[in-house]
């Protein structure tokens, strides 16, 4: 080997060297070629990545059409790396559950989080609980179900335990002492408490039931009427206090006169003929004006109106975080602590999920991240991430579960986040599905 071509070697390398080295150490720290080049782009790039972390585990993520990477079997996450700065059609799938999809942004030296997606079932495993039934009520710590009973020798009242999976009796009608007493109305007064209303011979009677008792203890009771004090327009007992509307539209504390204190800063417009409702979430007042609903926030002088067409009641999520409001044909997120987390809300704290041409009912929080509902004849999920489309799923319609209807009445629907079971009330058949994981 000559000399010169020895020469011409050492300054081949140490260009290789020089050009390559920092090359590699780019690359090694994410800096990538923008490709493909187009004008105003930037030639070089930090890379970001996309991180998924599903329910079931163990799912396929796409991304732009392709398999990338499958959440692992321990926590049901995955982290695709070394991604360019654009937007990317992401996909999760698993065999036997509707798909996820979402066009999601990555920025440079970034990752972008779809946390705690839920993939649904294709098909909703649901079966008969108990038959018969008149009618439900839940219970406020959402653990037993009283059921009630109408037979040719009288009604009668049960109790489901939920967690145990098992029915009680509670009572019938010859346990009360009115002869042929009517059933009239029943609520729960608490979580161990049932109250029912009766008339016999034209004289109403309230009774309370203490179903936590062995055998139930059934006695008189002067304290379930359902009307409300003339000087009250709402109401609300949380842990033991009873809050309530005044009618100077200020809100208080106790109803007792020795213990009545003003706690609210600003007071609503009281209207003549109105109706009216109130509920309290970590500080904040919101309250009903017949389908308008304001909210008092923590130090504000005076009541916003955030939603115009409520039609059931709001419901806080299981993190304390926000507040679910549903029309008729809408729903709508409101958040209490800001925006902070996937779902992005604009400068009035409240987002928009959908809209239905058949009427919404039996809304609430399947977790902190979905809703559960019915729409019209369906059985439906809807997540509250709104970058780009929001993913709504169809569970099951309620036609091919229950063929009868009760006295025109709509299905009664609710879940139970502990079993992870919906409860559907059709016809006369209380129903429940396979746990959902």
């Amino acid at each position: 080997m000559s000399r010169k071509f020895r020469t011409f070697l050492f300054i081949f390398f140490v260009m290789v060297f020089a050009i390559g080295a920092p090359a590699l150490v780019l690359y090694a720290q994410g800096y990538r070629l923008n490709l493909p080049f187009e004008p105003g782009k930037k030639l070089v790039v930090m890379t970001g990545g996309i991180f998924v972390k599903t329910t079931p585990k163990q799912a396929n993520v796409f991304i732009d059409n392709k398999l990338e990477k499958q959440t692992d079997f321990f926590f049901g996450s995955a982290l695709v790396e070394n991604l360019l700065p654009k937007k990317y059609y992401i996909e999760v799938k698993k065999t036997g559950y509707q798909p996820w999809a979402k066009n999601l942004n990555v920025s440079e030296k970034q990752v972008t989080e779809a946390n705690n997606l839920i993939l649904f079932p294709n098909r909703l495993d649901i079966y008969a609980a108990e038959k018969d039934i008149d009618g439900i009520l839940l219970s406020p710590d959402n653990s037993k179900i009283a059921l009630r009973q109408n037979k040719e020798t009288g009604w009668s009242l049960k109790l489901y335990d939920i967690a145990q999976d098992i029915t009680l009796k509670l009572a019938d009608q010859n346990n009360f002492s009115a002869k042929n007493a009517s059933f009239v109305n029943w609520k729960w007064i608490d979580a161990k408490i049932l109250g029912v209303s009766t008339i016999s011979d034209k004289t109403a009677v309230d009774w309370t039931i203490a179903t936590d008792r062995n055998p139930p203890r059934i006695a008189k009771s002067l304290t379930i009427a359902n009307a409300t004090s003339t000087v009250e327009l709402a109401s609300r007992k949380i842990e033991g206090n009873d809050y309530y509307i005044g009618q100077d539209g200020f809100i208080y504390k106790n109803n007792q006169p020795q213990n009545t204190a003003k706690i609210s800063s600003a007071q609503i417009t009281v209207k003549p003929d109105a109706t009216y409702g109130l509920w309290i979430f970590n500080d904040y007042f919101f309250v009903k004006v017949n389908s308008e609903l304001f909210a008092l926030k923590p130090g504000a002088n005076s009541f916003e109106k955030i939603y115009d067409d409520l039609s059931s009641e709001p419901i806080l999520s299981p993190d304390g975080k926000k507040v679910v409001m549903t029309s008729d044909s809408e729903v709508w997120i409101f958040f209490l602590k800001g925006t902070n987390g996937q779902a992005a809300g604009n400068t009035e704290n409240k987002i928009f999920i959908a809209r239905f041409s058949e009427k919404i009912a039996n809304c609430n929080w399947f977790n902190s991240d979905y809703l559960l509902f019915t729409a019209g004849d369906a059985i439906k999920a809807a997540e509250i991430d709104n970058r780009d489309k929001i993913n709504i799923f169809q569970l099951a319609k309620i036609s091919d579960i229950s063929s009868t209807s009760r006295n025109n009445q709509p299905p009664v629907m609710f879940w139970n986040a502990p079993q992870k079971i919906i409860y559907l009330f059709s016809g006369t058949t209380l129903y429940k599905s396979k746990p959902i994981q």
